[in-house]
């Protein structure tokens, strides 16, 4: 068989491929009961029926039970950064503007349209794939495309189903990076770069905060925009509870990421604004019963 046949058969061979991923991505879109032509991120974990109705409900208690959580905790990080905002020092910390430019970087490109949507779904797929093969399971397929995609696998519970939604996949490798060259160089440690006429002091750490800045951003413009449609990924938990573990696992990590650039704040003043308010509301519970 001539070069060139060979480069037609595969030719012929990833064009067949790509129409029945299109295919499986339009069935699958079908199945969850979205509308075709939106964009939507699919997500298969295994084919063996609906779940239980049963345990839907559990799934539903659940959520309900997680609504005062999530309450708690939106509470507890407003009070965070009213602190933060009274004693200034966090507004004024390396931390605090470089996670902003990063931010604010990947809004403006929104402006301009240069937000890869493709990029988002190898990394909502990812996470689904990595969370799969953590729980034993394993995955048996994977396609990416800018319009959705999909994973299969045969590991199906919360964690792998709404992990994308929960886990900033680029942020956690930024955070990898990170640990891999302070084993070689001092992030903190200021650099002089001469120029010119001039010379500039520069820390890598800078790279490091508007990397984090960029790409939690990332994940939070995303993931706004792909629950704004019917998510199959939702509807395997109930997506009452789904979005109630959603809300309060990206608060935990703000928080977190929060605390860990805050030169004043601490895990502490967490626990304390935490017992405070349980204490106020038993306080208030015990003087309505009475």
């Amino acid at each position: 068989m001539s070069a060139v046949s060979k480069s037609q058969r595969k030719r012929r061979k990833l064009l067949k491929e790509q129409s029945e991923a299109k295919l499986r991505i339009k069935e699958l879109q079908d199945a969850a009961g979205m509308p075709r032509g939106k964009s939507a991120i699919i997500s298969v974990e295994q084919d063996d029926g609906e779940e239980l109705p049963a345990w839907r409900k559990r799934k539903a208690v659940m959520g309900v039970l997680l609504l005062p959580v999530c309450l708690l905790a939106s509470v507890i990080f407003m009070e965070l950064l009213f602190n933060a905002a009274v004693d200034k020092a966090f507004w004024k910390s390396e931390g605090f503007w470089f996670f902003a430019f990063g931010s604010v970087f990947w809004l403006s490109l929104g402006w301009v349209n240069l937000q890869p949507a493709v990029a988002y779904v190898f990394a909502h797929e990812m996470t689904h794939v990595i969370t799969a093969r953590l729980s034993g399971g394993e995955v048996h397929g994977m396609h990416v495309e800018e319009s959705g995609g999909y994973v299969e696998t045969d590991a199906s519970n919360t964690l792998v189903t709404l992990s994308p939604y929960m886990v900033p996949f680029y942020t956690v490798v930024v955070f990898a990076l990170y640990g891999f060259f302070c084993l070689f160089v001092d992030m903190h440690r200021p650099v002089t770069i001469p120029l010119i006429v001039w010379s500039m002091e520069f820390k890598w750490i800078w790279i490091f905060y508007w990397l984090v800045g960029l790409t939690w951003c990332f994940h939070i413009t995303f993931t706004l925009q792909v629950l704004r449609t019917e998510q199959s990924d939702l509807l395997l938990n109930g997506e009452f509870f789904s979005m109630m573990l959603i809300f309060l696992a990206n608060i935990a990590l703000l928080g977190a990421l929060f605390i860990s650039a805050s030169p004043t704040l601490g895990w502490q003043d967490v626990w304390e604004d935490a017992r405070n308010i349980v204490i106020t509301l038993w306080g208030w519970m015990k003087g309505m019963a009475t």
